[in-house]
C-alpha cells in the first residue's frame, strides 16, 4: 500500500519530473562533500557519505556555500552526476543562480520542512510551476 503527501513551495524553478529522493540532515557543501567525477559523497562526517547523489532529487534543510558550491553543480551536471533536481528547507540566491544556469530544477520555501516529510527511497513528484512536490511514500 502507498501513501501520498502534498507540499507546497513557494519558490521554484524548472520542468516537471519525478525520480527518487535521497534525504540529507545537513547541509550538502558541493565542493567539499562530493567527488565531482562520480557524484559520490565524500565527507566522512556527512550523513551521506558514500551515497551517490547522480540522478537524485537532493532534499536538505539548507545550502551550503556560495559562489564554489554552485559552480560545483555545474561540474556535476557537465560530468552527468549531477542530482536530478534540488529541494531545500530554505536556500540562497547562489544555489538558485547556478541550478537555474544549469537547468537543474529547484525549490523551496514549503509549508512543512522537506526534511521531516520525505525519506530516501520516496518516489517524488515535482510540478515547480505549481509549486508542488507528491510525495509517493510505498
Amino acid at each position: 500500500m502507498s501513501s501520498k503527501i502534498i507540499l507546497k513551495a513557494s519558490r521554484k524553478f524548472g520542468p516537471d519530473l519525478e525520480g527518487e529522493a535521497l534525504v540529507s540532515r545537513e547541509p550538502i557543501h558541493f565542493t567539499m562533500d562530493i567527488v565531482p567525477e562520480t557524484g559520490v559523497v565524500m565527507g566522512a562526517k556527512h550523513d551521506l557519505y558514500g551515497k551517490n547523489i547522480t540522478d537524485k532529487i537532493l532534499v536538505m534543510p539548507s545550502a551550503k556555500g556560495g559562489v564554489q558550491s554552485a559552480m560545483s553543480i555545474m561540474e556535476l551536471v557537465n560530468n552527468r552526476c549531477g542530482p536530478k533536481a534540488l529541494l531545500y528547507n530554505r536556500t540562497n540566491p547562489i544555489m538558485v543562480q547556478g541550478a537555474v544556469l544549469m537547468n537543474v530544477p529547484i525549490m523551496d520555501f514549503f509549508d512543512r520542512n522537506p526534511v521531516e516529510v520525505i525519506r530516501s527511497g520516496d518516489w517524488l513528484k515535482l510540478k515547480p510551476a505549481q509549486g508542488i512536490v507528491e510525495v509517493v511514500r510505498k
